[in-house]
């Protein structure tokens, strides 16, 4: 077919649910990176402050551990969304249909973990919420800091079924285009690729 999908019918709702859902990854990850420039601002304040003016920040420990969370969950489903979380490929060599199939065994197995997580973190968060849990220096509640991962995971768990179905899509029709799941491409696509966004010539393919 000229669309590219292998006699399969366009899933615009596949590709709806994608479009949403990637909003909310790049929200996240905004903020995740919002973080680390927090971070690295207060630092380097920190640094400067007590070498040159002996000045230290207020709760300086406090404020790293509470906006922690943030940069280290916040981008997670954003990495899963374009595959970029570090792994190694066994599957290189083997067809499509049958590269499909293990991406979606992992995944099944990844949404079980995830889906625990979740649970366990969300009770975690609210036993702080009831408590009253705080920072050991300055008093900073850390309820806002532990629910970020409930909400991060939560996001990746729905990031995951539309790659399951996705994944299924693919395996039922491999000729079709890849919708909600990362593309298969191998080692030296990936370097032209990556050859070509550094010079700025976009496709190299």
């Amino acid at each position: 077919m000229a669309d590219g999908t292998g006699g399969d019918a366009q899933p615009m709702l596949l590709r709806k649910a994608d479009a949403i859902l990637s909003h909310a990854e790049d929200g996240l990850n905004l903020i995740a990176a919002a973080a680390v420039f927090f971070l690295m601002f207060v630092g380097v304040a920190q640094i400067l402050g007590r070498t040159v003016f002996n000045f230290a920040i207020y709760g300086y420990i406090d404020w790293i551990e509470q906006a922690s969370p943030l940069f280290a969950f916040l981008g997670i489903a954003y990495a899963q969304r374009l595959g970029s979380h570090i792994g190694m490929d066994l599957t290189m060599s083997w067809r499509p249909a049958s590269r499909w199939k293990v991406e979606l065994f992992g995944v099944l197995v990844a949404i079980l973990i995830v889906g625990a997580l979740v649970y366990a973190s969300f009770t975690h968060f609210v036993r702080a919420y009831e408590i009253g849990d705080s920072s050991m220096d300055i008093q900073l509640p850390t309820w806002p800091a532990k629910a970020m991962v409930p909400l991060a995971l939560s996001v990746l768990w729905l990031r995951l079924v539309l790659q399951i179905c996705g994944y299924v899509r693919m395996i039922r029709h491999p000729d079709a285009a890849p919708v909600a799941v990362p593309k298969l491409i191998t080692i030296e696509t990936q370097v032209k690729d990556e050859i070509a966004e550094a010079l700025g010539r976009g496709d190299a393919r």
